[in-house]
This record gives C-alpha cells, sequence and structure tokens, in this order.
C-alpha cells in the first residue's frame, strides 16, 4: 500500500510530452516580430530560438517549457563549473531584460520576450514567453517566415543571426533594399557604434555574408547606393545555397517538457474599433457582460445560431472574463472559418458551431484574423490611392497638352497676321535663344517654329489687358 502511495505522489495525472531537439524544427516568426528592432547575445538567441522551435501549429496558447538546468547549459556553451546554475540563471535574466520593439500601425510597442521562469523544482527550470507575443507567434495563417532551427543555431554573430531572418523574409522576392540606418536599427546597434559605414560593412555584413554562404540555405550579395559621396543604401540580392554540410551538429539538446498551458491573461486595453467595422464602439462599460453588450454580441452571430442557449452561454462566459471587442473579433473569425457557417470551408472539422466558436475564443483566433485584415486594407487603400494618384496625374497632363495644343494654334494664327518684315525680326530673335546645338539640328525648323509661337505668347502674356470702352452719357 505504502509502494502504490507513493507511486501516486510522483506519477502525474497527464504525463508531459517530451519535445526533441531536431536540426529540422521549425521556427516561424510573424513578419512583423521578424522586422522588430531586437539585439539578443548568441545565448539568448539561442533559448528563443530552442523556445519558438516548440510551438506547434495546433498550439492555441503558450506553454511552460521545463528541462534540466545542465542540459540547457551545454546548449548555450556554458562551461561546467560549480556555478553552473548561477550561470545559466544569470542568461536567463538578461533575456527576461532585454527589450524589442514592434511597429504596429502608428504606434511602436516596446515588450520583453520572456515572461517568468520558475526554479521551485531542484535542477529544472520552466520558462514561458511572454503573453503579447501571442499573435506573433500562434496560429499563423500569413504574413510569417519560417526557417529551420539547424540554419542558424551554428551562426556565430548575433547580427548574422537577425540577417538571414530579414533575407529569409523576402528570399521570395529575390531581393531587397535597406536604408543603412534603419537597417541598423532593426538590427538594434547603437547610435554610437559603427558610425563609420565601412566598421559596419566589415564587422556586420561581411561576417553575415561569410556566415551564411558557408551554414545555411541561402547565400546573398549586395549593392550599395550612395547620397552624395555618402553609402545611405544597402540592397541584398538573395539567392539559394546549399551549404557544405547540411546541418552541423547541434548541440546537444536539452530535454524540454510541455507542462500545461499558461492561462491567457485577461485583455486590459481597449482596442481600437476596425475601420469600416460593422458594429458601433462598445460603451464604456464594455468589460462587464451587460446585457446591452451581450445583445449585441448576440446580434453578430448568424441569425439560425443566435437563439442557441449553448453559443449564448459561451459569448456570456467569456464576455465577463474579458472584453467585448475580444468577444466580437472571434465572433467575426468564426463567421468566416466555421464549416457550420460556409460548409466545405474545412473539411476535417465538424459542423458545430458552439465547439468551433469555443476553440476560437480560447485561442482567441481572431486577433491575428483582424490584424491580417487590417493589413489586407491598408494594402487596397494604399494601391486605390496610388491608382488616383497615377489618374490625377494623367488628367492634369492631358489638360496640359490640351491647353498647350490651344495656345500654340492661337499663336500660329497671329504669325499668320504678320507682316514679312516683322515675321522676319520675329526669326532671327527666335533662333538666337536656341541653344547652339539645335540650331543646326536636323529638327532647327521645328524649333525655331516652336520658337517663334513661344514669343508670341509670350508677348500676348505681357500686354496689359486692353479696358474697356467706357460707355457715352447723354447730355
Amino acid at each position: 500500500m505504502e509502494h502504490q502511495k507513493e507511486e501516486k505522489k510522483i506519477t502525474p495525472e497527464k504525463p508531459p510530452v517530451k519535445l526533441i531537439m531536431s536540426p529540422k524544427a521549425l521556427v516561424v516568426k510573424s513578419n512583423k516580430l521578424v522586422e522588430a528592432r531586437q539585439r539578443l547575445s548568441i545565448q539568448e538567441q539561442r533559448i528563443i530560438l530552442l523556445l519558438i522551435s516548440k510551438i506547434r501549429p495546433e498550439d492555441v496558447n503558450f506553454l511552460w517549457y521545463k528541462f534540466q538546468i545542465l542540459d540547457l547549459a551545454k546548449f548555450l556553451g556554458i562551461e561546467a563549473s560549480k556555478g553552473i546554475y548561477i550561470d545559466v540563471r544569470k542568461a536567463v535574466r538578461k533575456l527576461m531584460k532585454r527589450v524589442l520593439t514592434i511597429d504596429r500601425k502608428e504606434q511602436n510597442i516596446d515588450l520583453h520576450w520572456i515572461e517568468a521562469a520558475a526554479y521551485g523544482e531542484k535542477g529544472y527550470v520552466k520558462i514561458c514567453i511572454n503573453q503579447v507575443l501571442k499573435p506573433y507567434l500562434l496560429n499563423l495563417k500569413a504574413h510569417f517566415t519560417k526557417y529551420y532551427i539547424g540554419y542558424v543555431v551554428h551562426l556565430r554573430s548575433t547580427y548574422s543571426i537577425r540577417i538571414y531572418e530579414l533575407l529569409k523574409r523576402f528570399e521570395n522576392l529575390g531581393e531587397v533594399f535597406f536604408e543603412v540606418d534603419r537597417l541598423k536599427h532593426t538590427l538594434g546597434v547603437d547610435q554610437d557604434e559603427y558610425k563609420l559605414y565601412g566598421h559596419f560593412k566589415n564587422k556586420v555584413v561581411l561576417v553575415a555574408q561569410k556566415e551564411l554562404h558557408e551554414k545555411t540555405d541561402i547565400t546573398f550579395a549586395f549593392e550599395e547606393t550612395k547620397t552624395g559621396k555618402k553609402i545611405t543604401g544597402i540592397r541584398f540580392v538573395i539567392k539559394k545555397n546549399d551549404p557544405k554540410q547540411k546541418f552541423l551538429a547541434l548541440p546537444e539538446p536539452p530535454a524540454f517538457v510541455c507542462e500545461e498551458p499558461i492561462k491567457p491573461q485577461k485583455h486590459q486595453a481597449r482596442e481600437e474599433p476596425r475601420p469600416g467595422s460593422a458594429e458601433p464602439p462598445a460603451p464604456p462599460e464594455e468589460n462587464g457582460d451587460s446585457e446591452e453588450n451581450f445583445n449585441r454580441l448576440v446580434a453578430l452571430l448568424p441569425p439560425k445560431f443566435q437563439k442557441m442557449k449553448s453559443v449564448q452561454t459561451v459569448i456570456q462566459r467569456y464576455l465577463r472574463e474579458y472584453d467585448f471587442d475580444f468577444v466580437a473579433r472571434n465572433i467575426r473569425y468564426a463567421n468566416v472559418k466555421s464549416n457550420a457557417v460556409k460548409p466545405g470551408t474545412n473539411p476535417t472539422r465538424q459542423a458545430n458551431y458552439c465547439a468551433y466558436l469555443s476553440k476560437t475564443l480560447a485561442g482567441d483566433f481572431g486577433l491575428p484574423f483582424q490584424e491580417n485584415e487590417e493589413v489586407n486594407a491598408a494594402e487596397k487603400d494604399l494601391a486605390e490611392q496610388r491608382r488616383r494618384a497615377v489618374e490625377e496625374a494623367k488628367r492634369k497632363e492631358a489638360e496640359r497638352q490640351a491647353e498647350e495644343v490651344k495656345s500654340r494654334a492661337k499663336a500660329e494664327t497671329i504669325l499668320q497676321t504678320l507682316s514679312g518684315p516683322a515675321l522676319e525680326e520675329l526669326r532671327k530673335q527666335a533662333i538666337e535663344r536656341l541653344p547652339a546645338e539645335l540650331k543646326t539640328s536636323r529638327y532647327s525648323s521645328m524649333m525655331i517654329k516652336m520658337e517663334m509661337q513661344k514669343m508670341v505668347l509670350e508677348q500676348i502674356a505681357a500686354k496689359p489687358p486692353t479696358p474697356a470702352p467706357k460707355e457715352s452719357t447723354p447730355e
């Protein structure tokens, strides 16, 4: 009996899933995250790459990742010593202090990669990723970059890793242009570092070029552009590469273990309503489960599901825990993606609207969906603005040409009324105004004619307007 009790104590109800490190483990990040300003050491990059490579496509929340500190130390290249536990903890703490900046709409978001690290169990550490990063790492459907971890984990320069990510982002285009200052900003280069372009080129760009060619699946050439005498831009030409060794031998992987999912935090910040959104903005009391908010959310449901008690219960539960916008965006997502609304949208899933909506709310699938819609809407709006600008430029050019034809016709009419001597004198003046090379060109006659017309128009413009005749007043 005592033996059975002991077994019960040490055996968890749900055995954890061991995650094995593979060189073909995928690192998947949203493009916004790839382009974010960040600077990490090689050790910190390795921790982040490991954690991201453990995220699975079906995950709806971040997990705790637990591993032995000794294993992690080997992976990070920390030498065995009496203070190895302290050294690993220092490395994790430094990572927790690192700030990355994500550009979003017209605002920047400063945040940390790591939300927490727990050391409760002797010899182990558990790390969880910042919940704010969910839209940039979980359930990505579009606008993301992916690559095998085996290509980057052995790069020795942190800038090489970042340049690799940026070039993978634009690999399908085959090239990308960066302003030098913008590239430095994205790589996290401080203003007092590499002030001379030559230093930046030698220590960052050329090092990355050599490392990527030797160890990764892409290589690049680059061209420099100048403003005056100063190099202000770099055009990267990206090409596929077959490194001498597909994947270098990876460091011994730490034994990661999935723990229970981390419960999402309540959304404190109110989100701005989407442009063109069908529903009116939520009232100030949107964080509660007011009857008004509930009715407005029910109205967003497809009509055939509005009276279903199960669906209403789900909405009430999430409205109490989160806010109006959180529930609304996930209802919109479910309305687009659920088989129950659009049969055949996803043949692998059943047509159960309530179940699909529950899963959508649990993973907040609506947030990346909403952000992608906003990006697409912004791109369409920009394309429309450009189209209108082109049309307006064409219209103005057509008007200018029509006005020029009209003016020259008027000038030609006046020329035909001039006497021979006056016409000859005007011709001499026109020839004098022409550049020397045009006087002897094959088009000289046409150019002289056009210059004469121009002079006539100038004379008309210089003449003061003729005053209107005064009306005679009867005496």
